[in-house]
């Protein structure tokens, strides 16, 4: 107690009960992530152990343990699938980024309803089922479909598109676009609006300080958003089906058909475990690449 009758913080019996009551908000956390370690090592640490171990397991009588992959790595056709589950995913992250960056920045300029507006319309892949939405492209895209029917009122010859790797492209693309939208959205939210102003107050022209000042501010947002849209891409099934062909077939149709139809295990997982290490492969180049993108703009800030 103090001469004003307060009661002095700086009591040792105030640091006793602090230090009293610290390792019980530890414990009460970490109760707490209880359920959730579990359900991640029920749902998602075990199915992947399972997969792994099948993937060198499930094999003929005397063979390899490396026999799956072998296989896998050493077969043509698999080799083309591959190839082409990259290729594919690399042109909707194209397609998703260079679309989504105007939008996001419309979006950060937009005011009020329209900003909602636009929001709305990057949302809207969320709020319809998959299978709709891909039989809706297939209305469109289709010989006798909408975009056909557009183009001959202009005089335009007609286009086939659908079950060509540009219809799946176009059908993923607009699944992932708010995963490429979001990012960069958020990224442009933190720039400065001053470094701008300083910029225009300088003489430079609003073309060249938006190349020069806002654009490599802004590329963290969008080479997060890229990866993000790339990893997702590698695990795309029913838009493939739906509006490509066996020729245009990607990783995931081959390994769902190798269990379904063949019942091969041990061939399946192996294919799954590639695309797993893939996509852990691609997302650490791109948390490093992110993180370095960072640095630079930090160091050039300061």
């Amino acid at each position: 107690m103090t001469d004003s009758g307060i009661v002095s913080t700086d009591s040792p019996g105030s640091d006793v009960a602090t230090a009293n009551t610290r390792p019980h908000g530890r414990i009460n956390r970490a109760v707490l992530l209880v359920p959730v370690l579990a359900f991640l090592g029920l749902f998602f640490l075990y199915p992947i152990f399972t997969m792994t171990v099948k993937s060198i397991t499930d094999i003929p009588p005397g063979a390899s343990a490396w026999t799956n992959f072998e296989w896998f790595f050493s077969d043509r056709t698999n080799m083309r699938i591959y190839w082409n589950t990259l290729v594919t995913a690399f042109k909707v992250t194209v397609f998703c980024v260079l679309v989504a960056y105007p939008m996001a920045y419309s979006m950060m300029r937009a005011r009020g309803v329209w900003k909602l507006a636009i929001l709305g319309v990057v949302l809207l892949p969320f709020w319809t089922s998959a299978v709709v939405r891909n039989f809706a492209w297939v209305v469109i895209l289709q010989d006798r479909g909408v975009l056909n029917y557009v183009l001959s009122l202009f005089g335009a010859p007609p286009v086939s598109i659908l079950g060509t790797a540009t219809a799946v492209t176009i059908g993923m693309a607009q699944v992932l676009l708010p995963f490429a939208v979001l990012p960069i959205y958020t990224s442009m939210q933190k720039i400065d609006s001053s470094l701008m102003r300083a910029a225009l107050m300088l003489g430079a022209r609003p073309v060249v300080a938006f190349f020069t000042v806002f654009l490599p501010l802004s590329m963290t947002g969008a080479f997060a958003g890229a990866v993000l849209v790339f990893v997702l891409s590698l695990g795309f099934y029913v838009t493939p089906a739906i509006l490509g062909s066996p020729r245009d077939a990607m990783l995931p149709q081959i390994i769902y058909a190798q269990v379904t139809e063949l019942l091969a295990w041990g061939r399946s997982s192996a294919m799954a475990v590639v695309l797993l290490v893939t996509t852990v492969g691609i997302l650490a180049g791109g948390a490093l690449m992110t993180r370095t993108l960072r640095n630079r703009i930090a160091a050039k800030e300061q």
